[in-house]
């Protein structure tokens, strides 16, 4: 994504995923078996053709409510070419983890060491609407809270679209708090994101 680091960092962490519950942290490549047939993996740059599916089937069932399609298409296709993201893999301030039932990718997250704010951010989490419901969301962010406090993070934040009401509940339902805000803009479309923070292993509350 492009713009300050907290605009673009922090607001497309929105998922549909509900009643699901973080599966057990672990720091392997391989992260968590959260079903028989779900495990979580590092992502590679042989994932971009199902981090490119997933994201925007999910943001047209997640976002299409309040952001019209052709601004959608239009952020879409300006920020998550396969140029784009083979980039963004590169850069070793970014990571991510991929969620695969009986090996077809189901969801997958993205995380951002920002280095001016010391902040660790999950920057995407998404999840197919056909896979929700069944803790990936959860063994997601388990993954990338290991990683968080690999790099020596007290907090994980992330950003979410107001009207996203349904997420924000879920959030802040496994930990989160809402402390800031910030616009942003896809397309014509400027939507308004709240962006929280989990204190995360030995400094949990």
């Amino acid at each position: 994504m492009t713009g300050s680091s907290r605009g673009s960092q922090t607001l497309d962490s929105d998922l549909r995923i509900q009643n699901s519950e973080f599966g057990p942290p672990s720091a392997a490549r391989e992260v968590a078996v959260l079903m028989d047939d779900v495990r979580i993996r590092e992502w590679t740059k042989a994932d971009i053709p199902a981090v490119r599916h997933i994201t925007w089937e999910t943001w047209i069932a997640t976002y299409a409510a309040f952001v019209p399609t052709e601004d959608l298409r239009a952020y879409f296709d300006g920020h998550y070419t396969e140029e784009a993201l083979a980039a963004l893999m590169e850069d070793p301030a970014n990571g991510g983890f991929v969620a695969a039932v009986d090996a077809v990718p189901a969801g997958f997250v993205r995380t951002h060491w920002e280095e001016k704010e010391e902040r660790f951010y999950v920057s995407s989490l998404y999840v197919l609407p056909q896979f929700q419901g069944k803790g990936i969301g959860g063994g997601l962010m388990a993954a990338s809270e290991q990683k968080a406090l690999a790099r020596g993070a007290e907090a994980v934040w992330l950003g979410v679209m107001e009207q996203n009401v349904r997420t924000l509940a879920w959030y802040r339902k496994t930990g989160f708090t809402f402390v800031e805000e910030a616009p942003f803009t896809m397309g014509l479309s400027t939507i308004n994101h709240l962006i929280g923070f989990k204190r995360i292993g030995a400094y949990q509350a």
